[in-house]
């Protein structure tokens, strides 16, 4: 008698199961392929083609997310990359608006302040930061170039990052330029 009882709950739980999470994990599972972009054209079959930043191309930044979203002290950073790009001379146009836009540069940052062995012990008082992004292009959905900073004892904070990685954004165009 118990053991039919058990049965029978097994079949309708399974039923309940199979009646209300199916339909929603497949639901979902088609949301999840129509939010996918659609790129205007298709990459270049040659990879180098495909990842190359001409100079003077348009640049849009997006706001960079914070590694931790509960420390919020590197929100911001694109305002140090935008400015470390003009500081370095990085031959490229910052837009303002995504749709002028040629490639985007997407990414997160982080600061933390130094823990009390470090101010004590090491006597220094410098913030540690970290910075990665990416360069995609909006055209063919190809990341063109990637690159991240992680600064121990940074003296400027998230500026330091900002130029390192504007630096090697930099000499990576220039590369592309005498290439091509």
């Amino acid at each position: 008698m118990k053991l039919s009882k058990v049965i029978l709950l097994f079949l309708v739980t399974t039923l309940v199961i199979t009646a209300f999470v199916v339909p929603f994990g497949s639901a979902t599972a088609v949301k999840s392929r129509t939010i996918q972009q659609q790129y205007p054209e298709k990459p270049p079959a040659d990879p180098f083609q495909a990842r190359l930043i001409p100079r003077n191309s348009k640049i849009y930044i997006a706001p960079i997310q914070p590694e931790d979203p509960t420390n919020l002290k590197a929100e911001g950073f694109e305002h140090y990359l935008a400015a470390a790009l003009r500081k370095k001379k990085v031959p490229v146009l910052i837009v303002a608006d995504r749709t002028q836009a040629d490639f985007i540069i997407e990414g997160t940052a982080n600061q933390k302040d130094p823990g009390w062995a470090k101010k004590v012990i090491l006597q220094d008082f410098r913030k540690s930061t970290s910075a990665s992004m990416t360069v995609t292009n909006l055209r063919t959905g190809v990341i063109a170039y990637a690159d991240s900073s992680d600064r121990s004892s940074a003296n400027r904070g998230l500026r330091s990052s900002a130029e390192k990685l504007a630096k090697y954004l930099k000499r990576k165009i220039e590369d592309d330029a005498k290439k091509s």
